[in-house]
């Protein structure tokens, strides 16, 4: 072989390295089938676009997606590895990601939207609960820990009963006046008030909240997470579904009569009632890096006030994806 042809197989050789085959044309990236998933409520419906409209995350991506019962079911599919993107309660994924299987996360898609509603007109200021009984969805989740920081942060002794702990039966207990005083999130808020006009809004933990910490942000209560394999393999990937489940926020908040026909559509809720919820459910979707102030601040908050909401510590850089 001749000195002069010697630097151009070298180079050849160098390509096929680094390259891969060249007959394979650079495509060396096998094909995937993902698994998205969420659970009813409102943390379901920014999402439903993509329930109906795969989006196109590469080629030879394949995307299904599936609604789960509860954060309870969607904990057991991740810690065994079974969905590639997850939706949940801000505080459950930070806790995952610190003692289990290190879901990262990729955006916030939900502020808060809880109240406490009340047929009882004593009840209009935090220390109009005093000595009462308030019926709460969520032990030990967002609504629990939020409720028991506020009333001790306004000197207020009061009982939670968690007699009924999913919100749509504590909603029809309180729809058919079993109850008269509850804590509930959108949409069965709307719901409650539809179904029971003598019901009102008494706290918007949302003021309570900007009160407290004199802020105009509202605590992050939903994100969606990433299975961390898919995250450091293929980047690509899971930012083009984020960008899909952006475009579905948006969609969803712009449309919500039709977004209400495909949330009924995929079993999530009814479409009438979504449709009405829609506008105060606080749908959003702030890339991980943009919200991590925020969703810091929120966990810090529970982290002081229950060490175990988030299994005893802030999540670390790692937690927050990026392309």
């Amino acid at each position: 072989m001749s000195r002069t042809r010697l630097p151009v197989v070298i180079f050849l050789l160098a390509s096929v390295v680094c390259a891969g085959p060249l007959w394979a044309g650079g495509e060396t990236e096998e094909p995937l089938s993902l698994t998205g998933a969420t659970f009813a409520g409102t943390s379901g419906m920014g999402i439903i676009r993509l329930f109906e409209d795969t989006p196109d995350l590469g080629k030879g991506v394949g995307l299904r997606m599936i609604v789960l019962p509860s954060p309870v079911d969607m904990a057991a599919k991740v810690a065994s590895g079974e969905v590639d993107f997850a939706v949940f309660p801000s505080n459950v994924g930070a806790k995952l990601y610190t003692k289990g299987p290190g879901y990262v996360l990729g955006a916030v898609t939900g502020l808060g939207t809880f109240a406490l509603l009340t047929r009882d007109p004593a009840i209009e200021r935090w220390e109009g609960l005093q000595g009462r009984k308030v019926y709460s969805t969520g032990m030990g989740a967002t609504p629990d820990f939020l409720f028991r920081y506020f009333t001790e942060q306004h000197g207020v002794d009061v009982q939670a009963d968690f007699s009924y702990n999913k919100a749509p039966q504590l909603a029809q207990m309180a729809i058919g006046k079993k109850v008269d005083t509850v804590i509930l999130p959108e949409p069965f808020v709307s719901l409650v008030l539809r179904g029971a006009p003598d019901m009102r809004i008494a706290l918007d933990f949302q003021e309570t909240w900007k009160d407290i910490y004199d802020t105009d942000s509202i605590y992050p209560v939903t994100i969606v997470t990433v299975r961390p394999g898919l995250a450091e393999q293929r980047p690509g990937v899971v930012q083009a579904f984020l960008t899909a489940y952006r475009e579905s926020v948006d969609w969803v908040n712009e449309n919500p009569e039709e977004a209400g026909v495909l949330i009924e559509k995929y079993g999530i809720l009814k479409a009438d009632v979504a449709a009405a919820a829609i506008p105060k459910s606080n749908l959003t979707f702030i890339a991980a890096g943009e919200a991590r102030e925020s969703l810091e601040h929120f966990l810090k908050v529970l982290l002081d006030y229950d060490p175990a909401s988030l299994g005893g510590a802030l999540p670390d850089a790692g937690f927050y994806f990026e392309e």
